[in-house]
């Protein structure tokens, strides 16, 4: 991803109802038998995230890796504690064993990353009974400008996703689509900048809203991941998995 995208990211991504709602989701799903877990975020961009689970959990060893240093330095401004290390999600630093939790949201859809090379990465340095969550664009036919300006290369389907992750070792807890209210009018917006000529860099969708939009946008994304922790939702825009080390 682009510094310019990195920017915008970190100028939205605090208040952006598509965000909020993932990172609460993903803080809820993080459930630690002791207060001093360790976490590594693969893939941590500008530091969002972890300054969420830190939020949540203070007494946390937080760790962050991403190959753009413009992005670990923009996290590092968070000053979360969290370690932060250059690294590549196919070379992550660290021994077997090592996290109670490893995130990846919205890394393995990324040009340049080899998903099965990285999951395998993920689970070697996930303790036995460690946990991946995890979260991937969904469906080929909602790429767009969007996926263009953040280096979405794949998206993936739900046996696709559940393929993945069964074949790098995970035992699969939870895999479910989310934020399938908008999944229509979004699959026409990516259509429409799929059509049109492109004259200029392409931009991702993320902009900021009017603060009754953004609210009304969140509420109905935290509603649908919810109700993904019973039901597997049929479609959606992101894939949301939880995945579990055994032996």
């Amino acid at each position: 991803m682009s510094p310019v995208e990195h920017d915008i990211m970190r100028s939205v991504e605090d208040h952006y109802w598509w965000y909020q709602a993932l990172r609460q989701h993903v803080a809820a799903a993080i459930e630690p038998a002791s207060p001093q877990f360790l976490l590594l975020d693969a893939g941590c961009g500008t530091g969002g995230m972890l300054n969420v689970v830190r939020q949540k959990f203070p007494a946390a060893d937080l760790t962050g890796v991403d190959e753009s240093h413009h992005a670990l330095e923009l996290a590092a401004g968070r000053e979360t504690g969290a370690k932060l290390v250059p690294a590549s999600v196919h070379e992550l630093p660290f021994p077997p064993d090592t996290f109670d939790f490893v995130l990846s949201l919205d890394v393995l859809s990324h040009a340049g990353v080899d998903d099965s090379v990285a999951l395998h990465e993920m689970y070697r340095v996930l303790r036995s009974g460690g946990r991946l969550i995890l979260n991937v664009a969904a469906f080929d036919f909602l790429k767009g400008a969007h996926d263009c300006a953040v280096d979405v290369n794949r998206r993936y389907t739900q046996r696709q996703l559940e393929v993945l992750l069964t074949g790098s070792g995970l035992q699969v807890e939870r895999l479910s689509y989310w934020n399938a209210t908008f999944t229509p009018p979004i699959a026409l917006f990516r259509w429409l900048s799929r059509a049109r000529p492109r004259t200029d860099q392409p931009r991702s969708d993320f902009r900021s809203l009017p603060g009754f939009l953004n609210s009304i946008f969140k509420s109905v994304a935290a509603l649908e991941l919810n109700a993904s922790r019973h039901v597997s939702l049929p479609f959606g825009t992101s894939l949301f998995a939880v995945a579990r080390k055994n032996g």
